[in-house]
Parts: structure tokens; C-alpha cells; sequence
């Protein structure tokens, strides 16, 4: 399968992207009421999508820290707390791979251009929520590329609205290259990609 990864503002990507965020959404998180389409962040965010021949396989929304409201918390408040030197931050968000492409096993690439893209935009840190269970396996990803990918259980997340009775788990990915050797990895368990097919789903 060949797989291609971009921002967009295409309507037709856009909407099928919407679709794919609705229907992972609805099927994993049990969110009935949630169904993927358009929202303000949407507008002033990018969209970052993976396609075939046949249209978007999934994708994720860029928010920049001008932009992006999290939690309670400011992002000034979080990189402090969390001691990481000063940088531009966002946020990934909505983020939803259809199960056609988690059967491909290709969530580590879909991560570094992920990673590739925020980095162009000029990002050092890109701040994440999702289940625990999620979270590890985001870590696992980028543990393969070699980018340091911290989860702050020390931060508490207050999600509102439908996402009021979801876990929610702080994650940090370090994008700057000087980073890398400078963040302790918080377990030495690791398992295969191959075993773990199917997360992909970000509040």
C-alpha cells in the first residue's frame, strides 16, 4: 500500500479525515454524541492526514500553543513543571487512524512524519492526551525513532463535555534533536509493534 502524509486544507481530505476521526471515536471511546465532523480548532489548526490511491487513512490536528487551550493548565505552567527548556509548543489532537492502516503496522512512520511536519512548523514539543494504555504505545512508536516521548502522570488532566468520563493522560514528545539523549526512559519493558495493531486514538 502506498501510503503518502501532508497537511492539507482539501475539502474532500478534510471530510473524509472527519469521517475516519468520527468512526474510531464512536467504535473505541464509546462516544455516541462525537462524530468526527468539523470544530472551530479545525479552522485555525492544520490538518495533518495519511492517504492512499483512495482517499485519507487517518490523520491529526496541529494546534500551535498561540492557539491551543489545554486542560487548566497554560503551556508556560507546563513547561515549567515539567523542566523542559524554553521552545514552541502544540498540540496533537483528534488524532484517528483507520483500521485498514493500523493493520498495516505502520504507525511508527505515520509518527515521523507526524514528527517531520511539526518540526517544519517550527514546534520543539508536542503535547498530547489520550488513555494510558494509548499513551504507551505512542511511546513504543517513537522509542523506534528514537524521540524521547515522556507521559506526565504527575500532571492531571481535567477533560469537560463528552470527554468528561474518558481517562486522560498527559504526553510530552520532545522534537527538538538535542533532546534525545537527555530524557531518562521511564521503563525498561518493551514489547512488538506487532502485537499491539490497533490503538491509534487521541482525545
Amino acid at each position: 500500500m502506498q501510503i503518502s502524509y501532508e497537511l492539507t486544507k482539501d475539502p474532500k481530505l478534510l471530510e473524509e479525515y472527519y469521517q475516519v476521526r468520527g468512526q474510531c471515536y464512536q467504535q473505541e471511546l464509546k462516544l455516541s454524541s462525537f462524530d468526527g465532523s468539523e470544530e472551530p480548532a479545525d479552522r485555525y489548526g492544520d490538518i495533518f492526514v495519511a492517504k492512499d490511491d483512495r482517499g485519507c487513512l487517518g490523520g491529526a490536528r496541529i494546534v500551535g500553543s498561540e492557539n491551543g487551550l489545554f486542560s487548566n493548565l497554560s503551556f508556560a505552567g507546563l513547561m515549567e513543571q515539567l523542566n523542559l527548556l524554553p521552545g514552541q509548543c502544540c498540540i496533537w489532537e483528534r488524532l484517528a487512524v483507520s483500521h485498514t492502516f493500523r493493520e498495516s503496522q505502520r504507525q511508527p512512520e505515520f509518527c515521523d512524519y507526524l514528527i517531520q511536519t511539526s518540526r517544519a512548523l517550527g514546534y520543539d514539543y508536542a503535547f498530547m492526551v489520550s488513555s494510558a494504555r494509548n499513551a504507551r504505545f505512542y511511546r513504543l512508536c517513537h522509542s523506534t525513532l528514537n524521540i524521547p516521548f515522556q507521559i506526565c502522570h504527575q500532571i492531571e488532566c481535567a477533560p469537560t463535555g463528552n470527554f468528561a468520563q474518558l481517562e486522560h493522560v498527559l504526553s510530552v514528545a520532545h522534537l527538538r534533536n538535542d533532546d534525545v539523549e537527555k530524557v531518562v526512559p521511564e521503563t525498561n519493558h518493551y514489547f512488538a509493534l506487532s502485537q499491539q495493531p490497533f490503538y491509534g486514538v487521541a482525545a
